[in-house]
């Protein structure tokens, strides 16, 4: 059965304790001070103030610039009259010069060659004719030689008498004879022409080509005065006039080999020093003057004035950081109702059923209705705004730990940093230009290094004369002229040697087979 009215009334009167503020925020600290002090702080423009700072920091390069133009002026001078001293140096070395007297005396040789070179080809065609005509002259006797030997070995019968020889045998003996006539006609030319080719050739073979091969014909050559009796050195005083420099044949020679530059092979750095022209010592010099001479005066930076100073200072002296956060925190986590809304507006509709039909009931149902949109309408916004001041003041417990000592920390780095500024950044901007400074003359004798030995061991490489002289006298005289002369004149001399003991032969065959007149004469 349903409870009566009475008792209804009574529970619902009983309950209506619930909808009470759960929430006792007036009991709260007042933080009117702290708001106050930080609207104070507030109403200095502290970004303003830190950006100007960073103006100022991010101004230094271009104070820089502006303090060293003249230096870098100079500096650029310094440099780009070196670039014009090594333009020049190609210009200024003698290399073209001290070729000159050798492409002289190669052109007049090369001249005398192209004006004679047709007597050259008429006289050597009367070489190989003369040549042609002494082996005639040799094959001629041999030939006279070897048919006289058949014809007097085919048709000897040493049965016949010196008068009745045969026709055969008496044509070999004939042939013996006339083999010993030219013998003894030309002999003597075919000695003459090996004791001429002999005494030629020989000589050559052992004064030219063999000490061209071993090397002692340039040690002969860089014999003290042989060439010349006023001149020590005969190549330094063709060269550079000057006949006590230690210039000799063999030393060009063998760095022609190694295909060295001109430059070092004669020793041009005693008529042009370009280790002296490419010395960048001096210009390093006043490089490295300019550099230490530098001043830079950046004095008037200011990271932080004394408006931002102060401000910074009050802002940590506001108090924010003594807050009682824990009390604040633990009001605005509570729920604002001691009871949830909703389920109390279920609960009294429940409870106003039970009611008889009337304005009582009807009010409560109202109520509970009313309720429900104060739920809606003021109490979840206020839900949502306490989490979100919840958060909020979480955020500023976390930020507002140490800030003393955060603030602290933040003037001494401004402090360090100011400091640095004023007393120490000049000489660290002279000191990493210095080591810029330093970086570029590096550059620079790294460059000039290359320079010097590209024109002392690479421009006008001479191995293509070395070249040139051993195909002159290894392959075109000795290889071409004198080899075949020794060869020609061993030759002739070892046929002319044999032919004495075949005039010997020849004349004592002779006599066996001849045809006699009569036989008292050989008996």
């Amino acid at each position: 059965s349903a409870p009566p009215v009475a008792t209804t009334c009574n529970n619902i009167r009983m309950s209506l304790d619930q909808l009470e503020d759960n929430t006792n925020l007036g009991q709260l600290p007042s933080l009117d001070q702290q708001i106050d002090n930080i609207n104070d702080v507030l109403r200095t423009d502290l970004s303003s103030l830190v950006q100007q700072g960073y103006t100022s920091f991010n101004d230094i390069p271009e104070m820089v610039q502006n303090q060293t133009t003249d230096i870098i002026s100079d500096i650029k001078s310094s440099l780009n009259s070196l670039g014009s001293n090594i333009e020049n140096i190609g210009k200024q070395i003698p290399i073209q010069d001290k070729l000159s007297n050798f492409m002289g005396y190669i052109n007049d040789t090369e001249t005398y060659i192209h004006q004679n070179l047709f007597t050259l080809e008429e006289y050597d065609s009367y070489r190989w004719l003369g040549g042609l005509v002494v082996c005639c002259l040799l094959t001629l006797m041999v030939v006279f030689y070897y048919l006289g030997l058949m014809c007097g070995t085919c048709g000897y019968d040493r049965h016949s008498t010196p008068t009745e020889r045969g026709c055969i045998s008496n044509t070999g003996g004939i042939f013996l004879m006339v083999g010993v006539g030219v013998s003894f006609l030309f002999c003597w030319i075919l000695m003459t022409i090996v004791v001429l080719t002999f005494v030629i050739g020989g000589n050559m073979e052992k004064l030219v080509c063999e000490p061209y091969q071993n090397g002692k014909l340039f040690q002969i050559l860089d014999t003290p005065y042989l060439l010349n009796e006023n001149w020590k050195y005969y190549l330094s005083g063709m060269v550079f006039n000057n006949p006590d420099i230690n210039l000799t044949f063999e030393q060009v020679y063998s760095d022609c080999k190694e295909n060295k530059g001109i430059y070092t092979t004669l020793k041009l750095e005693n008529s042009y020093n370009i280790s002296e022209h490419l010395n960048i010592q001096e210009h390093a010099g006043n490089i490295s003057k300019d550099f230490k001479n530098l001043n830079v005066n950046i004095d008037n930076i200011v990271l932080l004035d004394a408006a931002g100073r102060e401000n910074l200072m009050n802002f940590s002296s506001s108090g924010i950081d003594t807050i009682d956060y824990n009390v604040y925190l633990a009001e605005m986590g509570k729920a604002p109702t001691k009871v949830n809304l909703l389920a109390f507006a279920s609960d009294l509709e429940a409870k106003a059923d039970h009611l008889p039909q009337g304005s009582l009931k009807q009010s409560l149902k109202n109520n509970a209705q009313t309720i429900r949109t104060v739920h809606r309408g003021q109490v979840i916004p206020l839900e949502q705004s306490m989490s979100t001041i919840y958060q909020s003041i979480k955020e500023l417990q976390l930020k507002s730990s140490g800030l003393r000592v955060k603030v602290a920390n933040i003037l001494s780095s401004l402090d360090s940093a100011q400091d640095f500024l004023k007393t120490r950044i000049s000489s660290v901007i002279v000191e990493e230009s210095t080591k810029y400074g330093n970086t570029i003359i590096g550059y620079f004798e790294h460059y000039l290094q290359w320079v010097k030995i590209s024109i002392t061991e690479q421009i006008a490489a001479c191995k293509p004369v070395a070249t040139a002289l051993d195909s002159a006298v290894n392959v075109f005289l000795c290889s071409y002229i004198i080899d075949p002369m020794n060869l020609f004149w061993f030759g002739i001399g070892k046929a002319t040697i044999f032919l004495l003991p075949a005039i010997i032969f020849a004349v004592k065959l002779a006599k066996y087979y001849r045809r006699m007149d009569s036989e008292d004469v050989y008996d």
